[in-house]
């Protein structure tokens, strides 16, 4: 089977396996020990360099160039690095350079620039060892502090692997993830720009090479649209001379008609300041004809497509491009794909070289009276804020943006509550739903919708799902919050950006309410905070503070409590009216399962509690310390461990303060 891979799919290779017998299996564990033995050490190397070093000088990362012509014949920088690579990584394959021009869709396979690495495999740890050594080779910083130098200096445009995509359209959104039908996990797409196929970088050279340059298409170009005939087209937009003072913008929303000749905005961006362009919408740019901010459909083709000439005077520039203060956009698709063909939403982050109110144009070369439509186009200051509070509408289909940034490498507490309807009787809050048919609020609950598709309709962040926790379980059997509604858990973003938070439902126009959100930043956890226990309590209690998983803490709790009649009972330990030697185990607190009772717990697990002297039980002071390391993100919750709360009384001190 055969698909495009430029950013949508791959060549896909069939894998041959081979049952072995009893005969042959000594056989088989001497290869693989071989083979074992054969990749230790020089597959730990790097590709090695095509010279010996490299002046500061460096190409600019790479635009995407995509497929234009046919011409499937391997070039010679490709070949010199496959090579490279299966010297460096023995054992690796390759899986091909070029192919046939008549098979699936557009792919730079088909100008013998892009290579599959193959001999992978994404589920050994092993191999995926090779790739992230090769990929820190190449996007490592140089001497000289460019960062991306190895992919800048041999012009490469994309690399694909394990469901996810690094662009050097794109290189500050890092990896991100990959929808295409072809997941990448047996091997690396590997894709050049022409400059770089050709051996024309100064990977090669030692001279920067023109890696934004491409040859013209050869295949043939479509008819243009009616009314560009005998018309001059209309220019390429171009920066203004002079830009207009204004008050700076932090959070502006401005509407760009598509029969205008462009749309300024009210306030003004400040060189060297990043933010986040998001552009939604679609309008037509001649009859049978469509577009958003990146991609469009003609009367001669109704696939979305990124790049188009639409006019017979200039049939090799891409048109149809949303322009800011002069230069186009290189915007991502809401979906992680080449173009979002559902929502028509794109995000840039774009970062100003001058001050002022700019001017967001479409390159339209044809007449712009037959247009109709327009895009909304959303500029959001990418500053850091300590807390962000903003609303989330179920419908929309690509959420909500914040209206700020959270910092890079810092830690924020989000909150998010409300309930949203999603259609169907089904209500949904950020992690669980309840149905008409069954009103009991469920974490786990696949709820089928239309087409036969289902789904939790949990919250995503930056489209990727989150493990929220409740801030009140109300139904602690399904870790819900029932009534409140409310849930929290930490998030950490690696830069400086804005963040998107939605409903996770395939079909949202039916929906209705909406979700409050807030961001707030989390003090660093220093020093110890206190948490008093009711024993009589089943669902315990949390922690003021959040914790994040994986980070150890350390509890010390005092005190004791009645947790039957005639039975006191600590941390740890109990006595009873006619045995008063402190126990730490007795059989009239073991469930009828066998579980201990009586015990403090941490999110009702089961902890080993200690005295300061070694001894079993504290019969004096009942203080008792442990180590606790959460498993999941949010307030530690702590109880007693026990079948029946009722008839307890009293209360616990409990301590909770990060290990050192």
């Amino acid at each position: 089977m055969v698909a495009a891979d430029h950013p949508t799919g791959a060549l896909v290779m069939p894998d041959s396996r081979t049952r072995l017998t009893s005969a042959r299996f000594a056989v088989a564990v001497l290869l693989v020990l071989a083979g074992v033995l054969s990749t230790m050490g020089p597959a730990t190397a790097a590709p090695r360099k095509a010279r010996a070093s490299y002046k500061a000088a460096i190409e600019p990362l790479a635009r995407y160039q995509p497929q234009t012509t046919c011409s499937p014949r391997a070039k010679a920088g490709v070949v010199d690095l496959s090579r490279r690579l299966l010297r460096a990584y023995p054992g690796t394959r390759s899986l091909g350079i070029v192919r046939a021009c008549a098979a699936g869709g557009r792919s730079e396979h088909k100008e013998g620039r892009a290579f599959d690495w193959g001999g992978l495999r994404a589920s050994r740890a092993a191999d995926r060892a090779k790739v992230k050594n090769f990929t820190t080779w190449l996007f490592a910083k140089d001497r000289h502090g460019n960062r991306y130098a190895m992919a800048r200096r041999l012009g490469i445009q994309y690399v694909i692997w394990n469901r996810r995509i690094w662009g050097s359209y794109a290189a500050g959104s890092g990896w991100r993830r990959y929808t295409g039908a072809n997941p990448h996990t047996d091997h690396v797409h590997i894709s050049f720009t022409w400059a770089g196929a050709r051996k024309r970088t100064s990977f090669w050279t030692g001279k920067v090479g023109n890696v934004l340059a491409a040859p013209k298409p050869t295949l043939p170009p479509p008819p243009p649209p009616s009314g560009s005939s005998g018309t001059r087209p209309r220019p390429q937009p171009v920066p203004p001379s002079t830009l207009p003072a204004g008050p700076e913008v932090v959070d502006e929303t401005v509407t760009l008609p598509a029969n205008a000749t462009g749309v300024q905005m009210t306030g003004a961006l400040v060189a060297g300041q990043p933010y986040l362009i998001e552009a939604q919408g679609t309008y037509s740019y001649t009859k049978g004809g469509r577009a958003d901010a990146e991609c469009s459909t003609s009367p001669w083709d109704g696939s979305w497509r990124r790049d188009r000439s639409v006019h017979r005077a200039d049939p090799v520039n891409d048109h149809l491009d949303l322009y800011v203060d002069g230069h186009d956009l290189w915007a991502e698709a809401d979906n992680g794909r080449e173009c979002d063909t559902t929502n028509h939403m794109y995000r840039w982050s774009y970062t100003p070289q001058r001050s002022g109110r700019v001017t967001f144009k479409v390159w339209d070369p044809t007449p712009l009276r037959d247009n109709t439509g327009a895009l909304t186009i959303r500029v959001i200051k990418s500053a850091p804020a300590e807390a962000l509070t903003w609303t989330v509408p179920g419908k929309a289909g690509t959420g909500r943006t914040s209206p700020g940034a959270l910092l890079g490498g810092e830690t924020y507490v989000a909150t998010v509550s409300g309930v949203v309807d999603v259609g169907q009787g089904v209500s949904s809050d950020a992690e669980c739903t309840a149905t008409v048919g069954d009103p009991v609020w469920r974490r786990s609950r696949q709820v089928s919708v239309a087409g036969g598709w289902s789904d939790d309709f949990d919250v995503l962040l930056d489209r990727d799902d989150v493990s929220a926790q409740p801030l009140a379980r109300s139904n602690p059997a399904e870790n819900c919050d029932s009534t409140g509604h409310t849930y929290s858990w930490l998030v950490r973003v690696d830069r400086t950006r804005p963040v998107n938070l939605r409903v996770d439902d395939p079909l949202p126009g039916d929906n209705k309410g909406s979700l409050t959100v807030r961001m707030e930043r989390m003090p660093p956890l220093v020093g110890p905070e206190t948490v008093t226990v009711d024993a009589a309590d089943a669902d315990g209690t949390p922690t003021a503070r959040m914790y994040p998983a994986g980070r150890t803490v350390l509890l010390r709790v005092t005190g004791t409590y009645a947790i039957a009649p005639g039975i006191v009972a600590d941390a740890e330990c109990s006595r009873t009216a006619s045995d008063p030697t402190w126990r730490s185990s007795r059989s009239q607190l073991t469930s009828s399962s066998g579980q201990a009772l009586g015990d403090v717990t941490a999110d009702t697990h089961l902890l080993d509690w200690q005295t300061a002297s070694g001894a079993r039980c504290d019969a004096s002071g009942h203080s008792y310390t442990v180590r606790y390391t959460p498993r999941g993100t949010g307030p530690i919750v702590l109880g007693v461990a026990d079948d029946r709360h009722s008839d307890n009384t009293g209360t616990l001190s409990v301590t909770v303060e990060p290990a050192g």
